[in-house]
């Protein structure tokens, strides 16, 4: 199936970013992408918030080409101001409604999970529990309790593959950034 121009405008967006990012992080762009389009986000708002991320990539990794980098950034600077005004006229960009929080160590998962949600003030408990080697740094199960509207309830999964290279694991959580309630969450650790 030939994926929709949206789709290809996003992917080239993402190409954006150096090859080093796009090794370890492209596959979790691309399911970053793919949720916020079914949660009604503009593919402009990820496209202008794809280049702007892999603009300040590009200057933070490479100090010595920051005179290029800044000149790219008036390039896509003139580019975006006419992007950010149709983007007004979208629903708000994922980035001031939801927040992501990836495990990208699975050994250190539970640690990953608790810091990410203690910096946005969100309660978190963490049970681990012994897996296959595959799913180590995989979430098991989320459920949220506590004082809350349903709709600050929802926590999406970000999942992709599993440290054999098989597809089903969930690597991240997406929730909104106004959650009030509280989350436990299983992560699977080595045996012991």
């Amino acid at each position: 199936m030939k994926p929709s121009r949206e789709r290809q405008a996003i992917a080239i967006a993402v190409r954006c970013y150096s090859a080093r990012w796009r090794q370890r992080h492209s596959d979790e762009a691309r399911l970053l992408a793919s949720a916020l389009l079914e949660d009604g986000v503009s593919w402009w708002s990820i496209c202008v918030n794809f280049l702007a991320g892999a603009m300040r990539e590009r200057v933070i990794r490479k100090p010595s080409v920051r005179v290029g980098a800044a000149l790219a950034a008036i390039a896509v600077g003139v580019t975006a101001v006419p992007l950010a005004l149709l983007t007004s006229l979208t629903p708000a960009s994922a980035s001031s409604t939801n927040v992501v929080i990836n495990i990208s160590k699975p050994g250190d998962a539970a640690r990953q999970l608790e810091s990410g949600f203690s910096s946005y003030g969100f309660e978190l408990t963490v049970t681990e529990r012994s897996v296959p080697t595959r799913l180590i740094g995989s979430i098991l199960s989320v459920s949220t309790y506590g004082e809350s509207s349903a709709n600050d309830r929802v926590i999406s999964e970000l999942r992709g593959k599993c440290s054999d290279g098989a597809l089903g694991c969930t690597y991240g959580l997406v929730l909104p950034r106004h959650f009030s309630g509280k989350a436990h969450v299983t992560i699977g650790r080595a045996a012991t």
